[in-house]
């Protein structure tokens, strides 16, 4: 969803591009899914190794470095804070090809995120830095990284807007909740006190629940999967279109990922994010976003002070132009 609109701009703008798939996403099927509703196409597949993340991001290395020395790119762009991200920040930077990084200077501060590293270091990586938010500037510039950081706005935006127009509304009320962050759900006391609040909060509306694969594994591991079903509406895993649906109709959103953090703020929906800090600081700034924390008692007492208003604040340069403004920087650059 972040790289779909950069790909059809470059198209438009007749820029000579290749897109990998690292095959990170452990179900080929959903990744299928993925690819077709944004309409793009991998000219590259891998198929790294699922049974650690070390083993993981050392095949994606190997598969890209194979496909660096074939393809000779001018330059590689990187998008987010997953583990490919990284992977591909540390290849291009062993090959000495420069390296642009869509979505630098996000910082939770939160050291326990897998998510914190990578960020951090494609960034010290980087040629290039696109940035969302002023705040993602001023990070860079206390880490010492001065030169060629862009603020473009985000890129998610310019997805939202294109698939906007096909949402259909509904009179149905309910809340929508995301469920997945390793730090929530490994852990058991933590994924309890969450459960907690949640169960609370379900007693004033249907919450539903797409179920990722990473929380389903955990809740069945630890003895929650009965009670998921008994606090959630549970769904299948949804793709864009669809999640999309049910952040744009919810009366509130509950979320640990920072892309529905950025989309509520968009639409203008209430979101508690179930995190402790956000990466994504203009969301609570400007947007409509309020941190819980993981708690059941810091939830619970987040949720008393929601605004139930709809609010449509625009947060600067997200209007779904990042993908243009984007491109025409890498045209200068290439």
């Amino acid at each position: 969803m972040k790289v779909a609109p950069l790909c059809h701009e470059l198209k438009k703008r007749k820029l000579k591009y290749f897109l990998v798939n690292t095959g990170q996403h452990f179900s080929k099927e959903m990744a299928g899914d993925f690819f077709r509703e944004f309409k793009i196409s991998p000219d590259y597949n891998l198929q790294p190794s699922i049974k650690s993340v070390a083993r993981q991001i050392a095949d994606i290395k190997s598969g890209l470095v194979k496909i660096f020395i074939k393809e000779k790119p001018d330059l590689v762009i990187v998008v987010g804070d997953v583990n490919s991200t990284l992977a591909g920040a540390q290849v291009a930077s062993e090959m000495k090809i420069k390296l642009a990084h869509i979505e630098a200077g996000l910082r939770s501060f939160n050291s326990k995120m897998p998510e914190e590293h990578n960020r951090k270091e494609t960034d010290s990586l980087s040629d290039y830095l696109f940035v969302t938010q002023p705040e993602g500037a001023a990070n860079l510039k206390r880490e010492g990284i001065n030169k060629n950081v862009y603020l473009v706005g985000n890129i998610m935006i310019d997805t939202l807007k294109i698939f906007l127009p096909k949402i259909k509304k509904t009179k149905e009320k309910f809340y929508f909740c995301t469920l997945h962050r390793a730090e929530n759900v490994d852990n058991k006391k933590v994924f309890a006190g969450i459960l907690d609040a949640i169960e609370e909060i379900a007693k004033d509306n249907r919450i539903y629940l797409p179920l990722h694969p990473r929380t389903k594994k955990m809740a069945e591991q630890f003895g929650f999967s009965a009670r998921l079903k008994k606090v959630f509406f549970v769904l299948p895993p949804l793709n864009y279109r669809q999640s999309l649906y049910y952040q744009k109709n919810a009366k509130l959103v509950l979320t640990d990922s920072g892309g529905v953090q950025e989309e509520t703020s968009y639409l203008g929906v209430p979101c508690l994010t179930l995190r402790t800090e956000t990466e994504r600081p203009i969301t609570v700034k400007l947007g409509t976003n309020i941190i819980g924390g993981v708690s059941k008692k810091s939830i619970l007492a987040a949720y008393k002070r929601i605004n139930f208003k709809k609010r449509n604040k625009k947060i600067p340069l997200w209007d779904g132009g990042t993908s243009a403004r984007i491109v025409k920087i890498i045209k200068k650059i290439c």
